[in-house]
């Protein structure tokens, strides 16, 4: 997103322009985490999927922070 808003500000003034802080703080403020689906997706598989204690590290992780 930072380098997006960057190369469009470049575009739009005919100069190009590195990444900036502003850029990067703008990004944090718009951009939402995605962990937080991929760990409910994951907390499935750990259950129901790990017969053969492929996910076991992953288990312990997910134990470890009360996740599980």
């Amino acid at each position: 997103v930072a380098a997006e808003r960057a190369l469009l500000d470049s575009a739009a003034t005919g100069t190009i322009r590195m990444i900036e802080q502003s850029d990067l703080t703008t990004a944090l403020l718009e951009v939402r985490p995605s962990t937080g689906a991929w760990f409910e997706t994951v907390r499935n598989v750990v259950r129901f999927a790990n017969q053969d204690g492929t996910y076991d590290e992953l288990s312990h992780y997910l134990q470890e922070r009360h996740m599980l």
